[in-house]
């Protein structure tokens, strides 16, 4: 089963980190946008999920731990930070970063552009 999408006509997640929640309310600094490309129950494995994340300028993800899935980060604008079981790693455009099964890890933007990166994950079987 193949899947193209447009990312760009991807409606964008409305939870409350998202940049139109930021409108409403204050006081955290997680402000991100996630799109969803790909879902695992699109897919013939039921196991890939994939989509896209912009991290706004002076914020972060709220950060998250996997054990069962792997996931892979591909930078395409900006610069920002990777945080893994309290470790930094500086990361930017043009840079791919993997996050094994477990560490809880976290993205920070510090600069004052957004951070914007594409994103898979792959569950266990």
């Amino acid at each position: 089963m193949e899947k193209n999408v447009q990312f760009l006509n991807v409606p964008v997640e409305t939870g409350v980190s998202s940049f139109a929640a930021l409108l409403r309310q204050q006081g955290d600094e997680i402000r991100r946008d996630v799109f969803n490309l790909v879902l695992p129950q699109e897919t013939e494995g039921g196991v890939l999920h994939a989509g896209y994340t912009i991290v706004y300028p002076g914020c972060k993800t709220k950060g998250h731990a996997h054990p069962d899935r792997e996931e892979i980060y591909f930078f395409v604008r900006g610069n920002g930070i990777m945080g893994v079981e309290g470790k930094d790693y500086k990361v930017a455009a043009g840079d791919t970063f993997y996050v094994p099964f477990g560490p809880f890890h976290t993205t920070r933007n510090p600069s004052t552009i957004p951070l914007e990166f594409f994103w898979i994950t792959i569950q266990k079987k």
